[in-house]
């Protein structure tokens, strides 16, 4: 039996792989395609919107596909991989990084202020703002059990039909199937960990919690049930990272976002006080792409630069002067 070989190139090496990148145009995702494709992937990317996907094929270079598509329903996941299978015989791994989130309606000045967050509950959301983005995160389906509740933890059900992560999943796995080492990464967010008043949106929030807690279903029961077939998942919960979801880009090309006010005091609030770079999360989705990541399966990585550590109610509030030590 021959030594192993540590070489950075054996370890974490994709070169020859067929990866599909769902939401692979921008942000992450348009950072995860580069990462693939500059080390020799051939690479498919998918989103709504032809145009983008073309543009970041553009800019990066190398051996990439757009396939315009929607992950938001059983239907699209299915087209998605009929389109794929039409030209490929094969897919080594899947990236389910496709993900949206809509504002508060409305905003407040103080997050303490009772008369302002009982405004901001009622006029700060609609129904179209979960259904939105449960469509895309999960295809969550809002369910009521009474039309009279008033909790919106008690009586709010979620209803995960998983469309945009396990359809899509589910849809290419007789391709998965026929790689020697295939697998599939869902990135999530560290929303689904922490309770910020200050960041992010109930809708929103809500949405990644159900993908985080199905994230480990994914991670456990898909794993279980793809355990046959040896295909591994896992998944990646990223802090703040320059996006369309977090800022907005000047500029099709590169990987360069103006960060909105609050994302960038938010990653300042990290233990590295900062962002991340994109190829801080690349790194750990070729890490799970590789043979590196080869005996990983059922994992959920936190990329946060620490900032789950001090995420919580009061995070980014300025709190009463009798409250500090």
């Amino acid at each position: 039996m021959s030594a192993p070989s540590f070489k950075i190139d054996d370890i974490f090496g994709v070169k020859g792989q067929v990866v599909v990148i769902t939401g692979g145009g921008t942000g992450i995702g348009k950072a995860i395609t580069a990462g693939f494709a500059q080390n020799g992937a051939k690479v498919y990317i998918t989103g709504r919107r032809k145009e983008v996907l073309d543009a970041a094929a553009k800019d990066i270079g190398g051996d990439i596909t757009s396939i315009q598509g929607d992950v938001s329903t059983k239907e699209g996941c299915g087209a998605l991989a009929e389109a794929i299978a039409a030209k490929e015989s094969k897919i080594d791994t899947l990236i389910n990084c496709a993900g949206v989130m809509r504002g508060w309606r409305h905003t407040i000045d103080n997050h303490d202020d009772p008369d302002q967050v009982q405004k901001l509950l009622w006029e700060g959301h609609e129904d179209d703002d979960f259904n939105y983005s449960n469509s895309i995160n999960v295809n969550g389906e809002l369910v009521y059990r009474d039309s009279r509740a008033s909790s919106i933890i008690a009586d709010l059900i979620i209803s995960t039909h998983f469309a945009g992560v396990y359809f899509t999943t589910a849809a290419l796995v007789p391709l998965l199937r026929k790689s020697d080492s295939p697998s599939v990464v869902v990135i999530a967010s560290i929303a689904g960990l922490a309770n910020q008043r200050a960041m992010g949106t109930v809708s929103y929030g809500v949405s990644k919690v159900s993908e985080y807690y199905s994230a480990i279903h994914l991670s456990t029961l898909l794993a279980g049930r793809l355990h046959p077939m040896k295909i591994r998942v896992n998944t990646i919960c990223p802090g703040i990272f320059p996006s369309e979801m977090t800022g907005k880009s000047a500029s099709t090309e590169g990987h360069t976002y103006n960060l909105a006010d609050g994302a960038a005091k938010a990653a300042k609030r990290s233990t590295v006080g900062r962002p991340g770079n994109p190829e801080e999360i690349v790194g750990p989705v070729l890490l799970l792409s590789s043979r590196a990541g080869g005996y990983i399966d059922g994992a959920i990585l936190t990329v946060d630069g620490g900032r789950l550590m001090g995420a919580g109610i009061n995070d980014g509030l300025r709190l009463p002067e009798e409250t500090y030590i």
